[in-house]
Order: C-alpha cells, then structure tokens, then sequence
C-alpha cells in the first residue's frame, strides 16, 4: 500500500492519478499483484472499453503518455533496454511522444521577469512570441540582446521541477513494491534502475547543470573547427532559465539531404561519428542523445550540438571495458568480448562455457555479413539478447551509453545508409589504444599506483596494531548484509501466526471434544454449549488458516 510511511502527504492525490491512469489501460492486475488499490473506472469511458484490444506493451506506451514528462522519459530510457524487455516492449518505448502544448509568451516573459528580477528591457530588445521548441520540461525563444547579439532563451516551465520530483518518489515506492512482491523481477535491480533515472533526470530538470555541461563542452573542442558548442550567458541564467547563442543553422531533422551529394552525405556522417565516439572514447563523457533535434548543420558541415541536459559519465574501469568491447568486435575476438560481458553481469554467478558458446555463435553469423551491413544497433540489440537469455542484467551506468549509440546508429543510417560505421571507428579505436599502451601513459599510471602502495605500505603498521587490539578485546566487527530480510521476517511471522492458529484449533478441538463427552455445563438442544463454541471457534480458525495458505500460495 502506499502510505505516509513510504512517501510524503503531498504525494497522494498524484499516485491516486496515476492509479487511475493505469488501471483506466487495462494494468489493474499488475497494480494487484504489487498490492497498490485499484480505481474504479466506470464501464462507459470509451478510452477503457478499447483497452482489451490492445496488447499489453501498447497499453503501458499509452498510459505513460498520459502520465506526462516522467514516465515519458522513463519509457524513452526503457526503450533502450533490450536485455530487460522484449522487442514489442523497445518498440513501444520508442515511439513515445511528448504531446505538450507551448506556454503563451506572456506566460514566458513573466516567468524571465521573475527569474532575472529587472526590467526585460534592459536585458532584452526583443523576445519573439513563437517558440523555436517546445517540450514536456522547458520551452525555447528566440531573443536579441540590447548589446544586439542573437540568443535562445530556454524556459523551464512552470511546477515541473515538484511534478517530476514527487513521480520520482512514487517511482522509487512502486520499484520497491516490485521487488519485494515480484521476485522474479529482482535481476533487474528496480530500485537501482529508477534512482539511476532520477540521477540523470534530476540533472536534466536543473539548467544550471546543463550550462556547466556546454561549458565544459565548449573548453574540450574550443580547438576543432567541425563541432561548435553554443556560448552560454551566466549572469543572465540559473536552475530555470539559460541564455545561450542562437544558432542560425539548418537542424538536420530539417535538412533537404536528398540535394546533397553522395560525398557531402558521407563527410556528414563521418564527422557525427568521430565527434560522438571521441565524447566516449578519449573523454568518458558524451552527449547522450544526440537525435536529428539537437544536431544543427552548417553549409560546410560544421556541427552544433544543443540540448546537454542529458549527458552520460563512463568510470575509468567502463570506459576501459567499452574501448576492449569495440576492439574485439573489430577484431572478432571472442574472449576480449566475453571477458567484458563477464564484467557486466550482475546477479547469479553465470556458466562460462554457455556464454562464450552464445558470444561466439554471435562473432559467426556477422561473418557472413558485410561491413555496410553490420549495424551497430543490431550489435547492441545482440549483446542484449545475450544478456537476457542468461538471466544477466545490463549495468545502470550503460544504459545511456547504449541509448545514445542505438541513436547514433539510426542517424548515421538516415544521413548515408551506406557508411560503415565499424570500419570508421576502427582508426578512432586504434589511435585510442595507440594513446592508452605509449610509454608516457604507463608512466603516469605506474606512478599512481606506485603512490597508492607507498600510502597503503605507510599505514599499515598503524592498521595491523588497531587490528590486534581489536581482536584482542573480541571487539572485530562483522558486518553481514543480506538482502530481502525484511521479507524474511514477514514471511516467518506469517510461519509462526498460522502455526499457533493451528495449535490454539487442535486445543478447542480437544477440549470441546472433552466438554462433549462428560456433556458438562449448560445445554442448548440437550447439548454443552460451550463444547459447540469451541467446535465453532475451531472451525473459523481452520477456515482462516487454509484461506491463509492458499493466499500465499497465490502470491
């Protein structure tokens, strides 16, 4: 149940929306099994009569529409997630779509007024009325400056930040219900799966993260004539609002590419690429959905990048792993390959021998393609399977990796359906491993973790001596941690309470039998009236056990 307990007051009449939502698209059973109350739907709404038509993952995209800028954004994140959900499921995700209508301009200025806290007219000569974008968490203008320089103004809108904040709450309550009622679902990690969420959505509600993001963006490639990140205003931003350069170039959605030449179309989409997989490769940080919407296209092929409210971070150890994973694909090697996947899983130990036998069943069936039939997506989508089919589950930390590489994989496709995207990463990788194994880069990791010993080598005497005395005063301490214990304890209550039921049944039964053999005590129908209140007691109570059991049994 969902109680004041688990999350705030305030939160109740959304999760009261969203039960309806859901049970309104034919979820009810699902909310059942997890124990959240159904609401009512009255048989005469259309919208529910249709739902039995429909299969289940079309009835979860359509309630998360409805849902709003969350769930939204959950799903577009679930769509990526191959090895959790099923084809129909990613497919599903994948087109779902913010259907927000734009705020009137004077509802803008009003906000930017309040935000900058002086007259617009000392900031701005104008603030044109028509958004250039428009989307579920903020809304773009076009703006000039009185110093005359053209700028976009991003808006946050209105109540957002508390609307996303308290879906996330109620999120978190609904992933703990799953793994605590689904046990099945537990290889999934749902809790930790939606807190990753929150961490990155979190970032993406806050525009003062993302000006950072362009910031530090713009120092990285202030040096590379093909990518130009928009300068960002300080003074004039904050968590709702962001001034950054206006960019009066074509956004690649927008682009006539038929007129293009075949070798413009290739340059094109070599650029994207080398731009995206130097993000990933040499820096561990990337732009982490980088769609047709938030590319701008110069004549000459420069690119823009817009939108860094959803960026990816790789640690050192992933950022190795993804460098190892695309060298073996290149390289075909099939234990590079499985030692990676080996590192992802998560969960129950997994059979070696089974995973590489799946890995390279996999490497075999790309022999039989061509470079420019092999897609990256398809790869992702394979590893995934793999993933999946043995019960393992894809890290967090990937998920807007993957994203980001499946988008990139399509937007490549859709600006020359002939460019081998492998092949042209294969310089990038090399050049990559050239810069990891030369001798300055050994060097300098040999001497961190030269530096490391020597602080573990200094304190060790000191850690041994707190050690002993430790042990010698039976004061070590062991600290175990074992999960679902508070299911544990639940259950064996539930054990004890039906035990002494039980117990308490077979005492009334015994001594009623008693009553009723020396017939003692008061009669009704020449019978012990109490020797019948047991037997009736009696009866209840092994009612109440069976129909316990039997509940169990069902959940």
């Amino acid at each position: 149940m969902f109680s004041p307990n688990s999350s705030r007051i305030s939160d109740w009449a959304r999760m009261r929306e969203i039960l309806t939502i859901l049970a309104k698209h034919g979820l009810g059973e699902f909310l059942v099994r997890i124990k959240l109350p159904i609401r009512r739907i009255k048989h005469s709404d259309p919208s529910a009569q249709n739902q039995r038509y429909l299969s289940t993952p079309r009835r979860v995209r359509l309630a998360f529409e409805e849902l709003g800028p969350t769930f939204i954004k959950l799903g577009q994140i679930l769509a990526t997630r191959a090895d959790v959900f099923g084809e129909e499921w990613t497919e599903e995700f994948a087109h779902l779509q913010n259907n927000t209508h734009p705020l009137p301009i004077t509802d803008i200025r009003d906000i930017i007024q309040a935000q900058l806290s002086q007259p617009l007219d000392t900031i701005f000569s104008l603030i044109e009325a028509q958004p250039i974008g428009s989307a579920s968490i903020a809304q773009v203008h076009r703006a000039t400056l009185t110093s005359g320089e053209q700028v976009a103004i991003k808006v946050k809108r209105p109540g957002i930040e508390s609307t996303v904040t308290a879906d996330l709450r109620i999120l978190n309550h609904i992933a703990q219900l799953l793994e605590s009622e689904i046990p099945e679902s537990r290889r999934y990690y749902p809790v930790q799966m939606v807190q990753y969420f929150a961490r990155s959505l979190e970032k993406e509600t806050d525009l003062t993260a993302e000006r950072r993001n362009m910031q530090h963006f713009a120092r990285i490639y202030n040096q590379q004539q093909q990518i130009h990140i928009p300068q960002t205003y300080a003074t004039y931003s904050n968590r709702q609002i962001l001034i950054q350069e206006y960019i009066d170039d074509t956004l690649l959605k927008n682009l006539t590419l038929s007129s293009w030449s075949k070798q413009q179309r290739h340059n094109l989409a070599a650029t994207l690429v080398d731009i995206i997989l130097d993000m990933i490769l040499q820096h561990g940080l990337f732009h982490a959905d980088p769609h047709p919407g938030n590319i701008l296209v110069r004549n000459d092929g420069r690119i823009t990048l817009i939108d860094f409210g959803l960026i990816g971070r790789l640690s050192q150890q992933r950022h190795q792993e993804i460098i190892t994973l695309i060298h073996a694909l290149l390289e075909r090697d099939q234990f590079a390959l499985q030692y990676v996947l080996s590192n992802w899983a998560q969960g129950e130990p997994l059979n070696e021998d089974q995973l590489g036998s799946a890995v390279l069943e996999m490497l075999l069936n790309y022999e039989q393609l061509n470079s420019s039939q092999l897609r990256l997506s398809q790869i992702i989508n394979d590893i995934t399977h793999i993933i999946r089919e043995y019960g393992l589950t894809l890290p967090a930390d990937l998920i807007l990796l993957f994203k980001c590489l499946i988008t990139l994989d399509g937007v490549i496709k859709q600006i020359d359906g002939n460019f081998e995207l492998l092949n042209h990463a294969q310089t990038t990788v090399q050049n990559v491993l050239r810069h990891r194994f030369n001798t300055h880069t050994i060097w300098r990791h040999s001497k961190m973790q030269l530096h490391l010993l020597a602080q573990i080598i200094d304190t060790l005497p000191q850690n041994l001596l707190r050690l002993s005395k430790r042990i010698h005063h039976g004061q070590l301490p062991i600290s175990l941690n074992i999960q679902h214990i508070d299911k544990l304890n639940n259950q064996l209550d539930k054990a004890v309470n039906r035990l002494t039921m039980g117990i308490v049944t077979a005492a009334l039964i015994i001594g009623s039998s008693i009553v009723m053999s020396i017939n003692a005590g008061p009669k009704i129908f020449d019978l012990p009236i109490f020797g019948l209140l047991g037997y009736l007691l009696a009866f209840s109570n092994s009612l109440w056990v069976i129909w316990s059991i039997w509940r169990s049994g069902r959940h």
